[in-house]
């Protein structure tokens, strides 16, 4: 359930900020990314969740969201093979690549996204 500024999951009320956002990036759960995928009618992949998991591990370390290139950098390091692109991030997480993926992983967006 979605109201303005929050969402219900598995019981718990969630806050929201005013752009959808996780007010609290440890209220995050697999079932939050679920929720916002499905919202945007996305069915989450492997490779979605590689990149979600990215995001997160991120902001755990850096405490902002991560931009594209720097995922695109770091997921292709870690697999030591350049499998990710911008346009296959665009293709995973159309329109708003960096803003889909950090609300998906529950972690603010960087700064200068729209």
């Amino acid at each position: 359930m979605h109201t303005h500024n929050q969402i219900t999951i598995n019981g718990e009320t969630i806050a929201l900020d005013d752009d959808g956002f996780l007010v609290n990036p440890d209220d995050w759960s697999p079932q939050v990314a679920e929720y916002f995928s499905t919202s945007d009618g996305l069915l989450l992949t492997d490779e979605h969740w590689q990149v979600i998991q990215f995001a997160r591990e991120y902001y755990r370390t850096f405490r902002i969201g991560p931009m594209p290139k720097v995922i695109i950098k770091r997921l292709n390091r870690q697999l030591g093979y350049e499998r990710y692109s911008i346009k296959l991030l665009y293709s995973l997480f159309p329109e708003t690549p960096a803003r889909r993926i950090c609300k998906y992983a529950g972690t603010p967006q960087p700064a200068g996204c729209t």
